[in-house]
């Protein structure tokens, strides 16, 4: 039940619903801003480029830019920067796809694959330190409710573009 409801006040409609969304930015901000001065520091690596190479870890046949780009939920314009710096940093490769020429694909190279392995090491002992006072029941309430508001979301987001 939500606190508002608790104290008998009536709630204002919305509250509860920015409260959440608030309480959401909140965790994300602190979680992320800890991950990324991490990886920054032990591996020269941001987030955003940690999370390029861990998309690339999970296809090593490549990802093609555009479904890297929709993977990552971030513009073309985003993931362009990224590959460019990656590429840079010899961490990944990339290449015309063979199956359509307008296409790219991207890969781990052999150095990205081992820095990816060092980093996804120490990135999972760092959450979970940082979720330590957390029981595995609580996760796994709050992972279970996450996903359910994350999949009512996407439908209702559905609804609504089938409707325009």
């Amino acid at each position: 039940m939500p606190a508002a409801l608790k104290e008998n006040i009536v709630p204002v409609p919305g509250q509860i619903e920015t409260r959440l969304w608030l309480q959401l930015l909140s965790l994300h901000g602190e979680l992320f801003g800890s991950l990324n001065t991490m990886l920054s520091s032990e591996f020269g690596l941001s987030l955003a480029k940690f999370d390029v190479l861990a998309q690339l870890d999970r296809y090593p046949d490549g990802l093609a830019l555009g479904q890297l780009s929709q993977n990552l939920k971030v513009s073309g314009g985003n993931v362009s920067g990224l590959v460019q710096r990656l590429l840079a940093d010899d961490l990944i490769s990339k290449e015309m796809s063979s199956e359509d020429r307008r296409s790219f694909i991207v890969r781990l190279t052999p150095k990205g694959d081992a820095l990816f392995r060092k980093a996804a090491a120490v990135h999972k002992k760092h959450l979970g330190k940082r979720l330590e006072n957390v029981s595995a029941q609580e996760l796994d309430t709050a992972l279970s409710v996450l996903k359910s508001l994350s999949s009512k979301i996407r439908t209702e987001s559905k609804k609504q573009s089938r409707k325009r």
